[in-house]
């Protein structure tokens, strides 16, 4: 069997990134893996357990720390430090169950899919679980509910999704052009159906994720429109660009945020790229899963 890196991106956890990886370890596979824990500059020591003496009982831990990458890079600097074949990643407050591995990677490596997800369940509700999502008129993520077996969906939730390396690389990964946090999962899994590649869900695993009703560090509005709009400029036609832009006409600077990216960014080019070689268009996406942006 390929072998597997957990890659999970981590910032001011807390408790939660400790919990994850008990989970991870205490949870029974017959997969050879190894996790990779990007420590994107937290400052409350949630890593600290990962360091010293406690070393000895995590030997298939990796600690790589960094100042400050976001949520976007900081999967990708953990695809860099990570030797497997399949890259599964989740998020820093997550529980995973029995075969949990094991069955994602089959939907890869059997199925077909270029990424596969599980269910995502509240840890607080449990009753109340995600399979997949899509966006809704205005760009909101909407959780979709199951279908009873393994589905196509818009979007993986990037609280847990398992991929090909050869798949990851031939994408180009997380955009790289992102801040701090915001739309990474959306605009993977739409490059990855724009580019050929299935997105499914598995309702056979469940996972436990952790809802939190604040970010435990600082994400402004700016930022977050930052990455909508770069993904609209890299994915989207004309139209649907303006009316990104028009989501976002409230903020005072929105004209110099569009025209930061349009001058000082990659993100033009980067489209010709695109554009140049993907197998399907945002029309095409927006009709097969019907949603109505």
């Amino acid at each position: 069997m390929s072998p597997v890196s957990i890659i999970i991106p981590c910032k001011n956890e807390g408790k939660f990134i400790k919990q994850t990886i008990e989970s991870i370890l205490d949870t029974p596979c017959q997969l050879p893996y190894d996790i990779i824990v990007v420590n994107d500059g937290s400052t409350d020591g949630c890593c600290t357990f990962l360091q010293g003496s406690h070393r000895k009982s995590l030997s298939k831990v990796k600690l790589v720390n960094t100042t400050g990458l976001g949520s976007a890079n900081a999967r990708n600097l953990g695809v860099q430090q990570s030797a497997g074949e399949i890259l599964v990643f989740c998020d820093a407050h997550i529980t995973v169950e029995q075969d949990w591995l094991e069955i994602l990677i089959e939907g890869l490596l059997e199925g077909g899919a270029g990424a596969v997800s599980p269910g995502i369940s509240n840890m607080e509700v449990r009753h109340a679980v995600g399979y997949g999502m899509t966006w809704g008129e205005h760009l909101e993520i909407e959780w979709l509910e199951s279908t009873g077996d393994v589905a196509e969906v818009p979007i993986a939730p990037g609280g847990c999704v398992a991929v090909k390396r050869e798949v990851f690389q031939d994408v180009g990964g997380f955009e790289r052009g992102f801040q701090v946090y915001g739309h990474e999962d959306a605009e993977f899994s739409l490059k990855l159906w724009l580019f050929g590649y299935r997105v499914e869900v598995n309702p056979s695993v469940v996972i436990q994720h952790h809802f939190r009703s604040h970010h435990p560090y600082e994400i402004s509005m700016d930022q977050y429109a930052h990455n909508a709009l770069r993904m609209a400029m890299s994915h989207f036609s004309a139209t649907r660009l303006g009316k990104v832009i028009a989501l976002y006409s409230y903020l005072e600077d929105i004209e110099q945020l569009v025209s930061q990216l349009v001058l000082e960014s990659d993100v033009l080019e980067q489209r010709r790229q695109y554009l140049k070689r993907r197998k399907y268009d945002d029309d095409w996406f927006m009709d097969k899963f019907q949603i109505p942006f």
